[in-house]
């Protein structure tokens, strides 16, 4: 890893290195350019004043070498403020004109500046562009085509063809020029080279340690704990080791062939699908949920999944984490059973029965309705425990248990409050406290009848077979009405308990309602 981080930046400097060599090379070209552009214009004038004065007279002998000249500074003036792009443009172009310009007047074709044109084609094409190199010569060809009709036609004026001395000097000065350039183009062009061999190597690199980052991305799926799925567009396209067992699948192919709507239980999938979308969609990750998910034979598992989106074989994609929670689930729900319910009944206990209490306080303070509370108990059930066992008592009492619940309304709370012992809270009998009463007498009546039928019990097999008791036991029921002023839990509890033993009192089997006002 330590080599990966090191040879990175140093590629980058060595990319830094070519380019910087590439400029230094083609600002040496440019200024080679920039002196035969004004080295030029001078020699030429000397060679004319000295071989044939009289070629001096015509103004083209003058203005052209100038023109070249004046290209030539305003080239160095551009070069000297860093504006090599311009400095190259203006150099190809002005030079272009002034050229044709000066074989328009010097003897057209035969004019010995026409050997300039190949080598301002060559330079345009490199340092410019191809496109404009192009240009240039469809131009130059063009123009040499008019020339030739021109001359043929005679419609140039007659030149004096200058000396053998110019032709040879700008010969000279194109073949330097041309020499020279091909000295840096070539250097251009192999620091180019070499600058594209290290950046290949650079890529290389990069996608060699990409491709192993890869490779231990996949072990590492792979080898997880946690069951790894990526899907799109609802088709499951990997899975890891970990899924295919999670998910009870013989083999990978079997589970790839599912879709992910097959895994994800009926009652979670809308919520599922929602997430989905809003992953695809790039929204904010939500945090990891809780949901219901189907093995491959049906079973219903509990599991913990969070999903991404993610770039899968070059395409989008969500990743899916999924851990399996149904023995957490199950110990949960074990552990919330041990405290709150009864564990021979399975009716919530007394805590429970507090805490539905104060919810049914809390509602009645808001709507002004009118619950009951009852307390139950059975009035002959320690002589049946005595005689027959405790087995036989519980098998009681979870008879009872469930002769209470088929008496009831689902809002409604039968609670087991220790040994024969039973609380029943009705919320929501309406506002009307006569009213509320009645309905709560007519539950309690309706509970003293469920409970004093005759009751057949299982018990301990004698003499290697079982036998079967049938025992009776009535109830003695104290109900309360009230509302959510009268009086705290405790207190609620506590009248309802007096009605129950008033009702004892009273010779048992029967109920007797809590009129008391509290002080």
């Amino acid at each position: 890893m330590s080599d990966g981080i090191v040879s990175e930046p140093s590629s980058a400097a060595s990319d830094e290195t070519v380019e910087s060599s590439a400029q230094q090379n083609l600002l040496a070209l440019l200024r080679y350019m920039v002196a035969a552009l004004l080295l030029g214009p001078i020699f030429t004038l000397l060679a004319l004043l000295v071989l044939n004065p009289a070629l001096t007279t015509a103004p083209v002998n003058i203005l052209g070498p100038a023109a070249f000249f004046m290209v030539g500074l305003l080239a160095w003036y551009l070069i000297s403020v860093h504006k090599i792009k311009a400095a190259i443009k203006l150099m190809m172009v002005s030079t272009w004109i002034a050229v044709t310009g000066i074989a328009l007047f010097t003897g057209a074709l035969q004019s010995p500046v026409m050997v300039v044109y190949p080598v301002m084609i060559l330079l345009t094409g490199w340092l410019v562009s191809v496109r404009h190199a192009k240009l240039m010569t469809g131009l130059t060809v063009t123009f040499t085509l008019v020339l030739w009709l021109a001359a043929e036609r005679q419609w140039l004026p007659i030149q004096r063809a200058p000396s053998t001395a110019v032709y040879a000097l700008d010969q000279i000065i194109i073949v330097v020029l041309s020499a020279v350039s091909i000295v840096y183009v070539v250097r251009i062009f192999n620091l180019r080279l070499k600058q594209l061999h290290g950046t290949r190597n650079t890529l290389k690199k990069q996608a060699l340690a990409l491709q192993q980052s890869e490779d231990r991305y996949r072990t590492l799926i792979e080898w997880t704990p946690g069951a790894i799925l990526v899907h799109r567009l609802g088709k499951i396209i990997y899975a890891n080791p970990a899924a295919i067992k999670l998910f009870g699948a013989p083999d990978a192919g079997t589970l790839l062939a599912k879709k992910t709507s097959d895994l994800i239980h009926p009652d979670e999938l809308a919520a599922q699908t929602a997430r989905m979308v809003s992953m695809i969609g790039k929204e904010a990750i939500k945090p990891a949920t809780e949901s219901r998910f189907l093995k491959i034979d049906g079973t219903v598992i509990a599991v913990q999944v969070q999903g991404t989106a993610i770039d899968y074989d070059g395409e989008p994609a969500i990743h899916v984490a999924i851990q399996d929670i149904t023995e957490r689930k199950k110990l949960e729900n074990d552990i919330r059973q041990l405290a709150f319910y009864d564990d021979l009944t399975l009716l919530p206990n007394r805590r429970m029965l507090e805490d539905r209490l104060h919810q049914v306080i809390s509602t009645s303070q808001r709507r002004g309705d009118y619950s009951a509370l009852m307390f139950l108990d059975l009035d002959n059930f320690k002589p049946l425990n005595d005689t027959y066992g405790h087995a036989v008592g519980d098998a009681l009492l979870v008879d009872v248990a469930t002769r209470l619940k088929q008496c009831l309304r689902r809002m409604d709370t039968v609670a087991r409050f220790g040994g024969d012992e039973f609380v029943v809270l009705i919320p929501e009998l309406g506002q009307a406290k006569l009213d509320a009463t009645r309905q709560g007498l007519g539950v309690a009546e309706k509970i003293r009848k469920a409970l004093s039928r005759p009751y057949v019990l299982a018990s301990q097999p004698v003499a290697g077979a079982a036998t079967s008791i049938t025992h009776s036991c009535t109830v003695s029921i104290g109900v309360l009405v009230f509302s959510a002023e009268q009086a705290t839990q405790d207190v609620l509890l506590k009248w309802a308990d007096t009605a129950m033993y008033q009702a004892k009192r009273e010779g048992r089997n029967r109920m007797h309602l809590f009129q008391e006002t509290p002080t």
